[in-house]
């Protein structure tokens, strides 16, 4: 666990940074990037997919671990801590707040995931997985996880995962899945470990789109997890505290299609959320920054800032763009009802600026505890 009084001197200091004083001169202020203008949302070349994935609570299948461990590779295979089969599914989602009101709503498609220890920048987990989806097939996929233990709900960590996906023969040709995971490996009560994916996909994907089958209510917990799209997004250029950069942006809730997963590039008109992002200088593999963010889907709205990590991957976006995916592990707020929680992002940002938005990106965010949405 990361030093927790260390965590919130920083903190500190950054939300000061995070949130910068408006500059004295009268330059015009910069403009949204035009992929996040509402009526021009942008998924860029490729198209994003968003699934609620929960533990099925069965053991996973001998071809799957098999799979797992020549990944692994021997005798490292030996370390895998975690070996989970679970299920995909499409969600209904509040079309002002973003907050899902049936998360198994449909189930379309199995997933497994299994993970090894590494030190990979600040990632902690090497993750393999396999997932079958509606029209983007069989998909294989690896690469590191972030893992924070939450303070405020024992046995529960925070784990934001970037994985690189592979060419499959049903047209999918590149992309990056990302997770906003609250793990739960001991299946204490409150809920099976579960996951927001999003999936940015390159490629023409031609698999079957079968009708999905009804979902079942799970075991998910006391989480809630909401969804939205970046819609107006400035890059506000460089400041001392924030060399990389700083980005504000709203949030819009945003629906995902209820056979296939796929987001939608129409948001709602509300703003669910509004966020402020101090980007540190790029690094490989990670580097730094920090966030606030304010939730309207709960009343009052709350208000919450956290320090996290940054990834690029690259992928034949077109020159000068590349990917970017960002996670950061909420701090409980107990007075009202937070004990936890996680933001991620997954977007295309243009190369030299960490805090641009060269198409609108995805969102997602998990509140722990009893706090509950409007």
């Amino acid at each position: 666990m990361k030093n927790q009084w260390l965590r919130a001197a920083v903190l500190s200091a950054l939300t000061i940074a995070v949130c910068p004083m408006a500059p004295a001169s009268a330059e015009p202020a910069p403009s949204p990037a035009p992929a996040t203008v509402m009526g021009s949302i942008d998924d860029g070349p490729g198209s994003f997919s968003v699934y609620r994935t929960v533990d099925s609570g069965q053991r996973p299948t001998g071809a799957d671990n098999a799979a797992c461990n020549e990944y692994f590779g021997s005798p490292r295979s030996l370390t895998v801590v975690e070996r989970l089969d679970a299920r995909m599914y499409t969600f209904a989602n509040n079309p002002s707040t973003g907050f899902l009101t049936d998360p198994t709503a449909q189930n379309v498609g199995p997933i497994y995931v299994c993970d090894g220890p590494t030190i990979d920048g600040q990632a902690f987990l090497d993750q393999w997985g396999v997932l079958t989806a509606p029209g983007l097939g069989r998909l294989a996929m690896s690469g590191p996880c972030g893992l924070e233990f939450m303070i405020g709900s024992p046995g529960r960590a925070a784990v934001d995962c970037v994985l690189r996906v592979q060419p499959n023969g049903s047209g999918v040709t590149d992309g990056v899945a990302t997770s906003n995971s609250v793990a739960n490996p001991l299946r204490l009560p409150d809920g099976r470990t579960g996951s927001l994916w999003t999936l940015y996909t390159l490629g023409e994907g031609t698999a079957p789109v079968a009708d999905p089958a009804p979902g079942t209510p799970q075991p998910t917990g006391s989480v809630k997890y909401s969804v939205g799209r970046e819609v107006n997004s400035v890059s506000k250029g460089a400041t001392p505290a924030c060399p990389g950069g700083v980005r504000t942006t709203e949030i819009h809730a945003v629906s995902v299609d209820p056979a296939t997963g796929a987001a939608s590039t129409e948001p709602s008109e509300d703003i669910a959320a509004t966020a402020s992002i101090c980007y540190q200088n790029p690094s490989s593999p990670d580097f730094s920054a920090s966030m606030s963010i304010t939730s309207f889907g709960v009343a009052p709205a709350l208000t919450a800032t956290s320090i996290g990590q940054c990834r690029r991957t690259d992928l034949a976006v077109g020159p000068g763009t590349v990917q970017q995916s960002c996670g950061f592990t909420l701090p409980p707020q107990f007075d009202r009802g937070l004990t936890g929680g996680q933001v991620t992002l997954n977007g295309l940002v243009p190369t030299n600026d960490p805090a641009g938005s060269a198409n609108s990106a995805i969102w997602t965010t998990s509140f722990l505890g009893s706090i509950t949405p409007r």
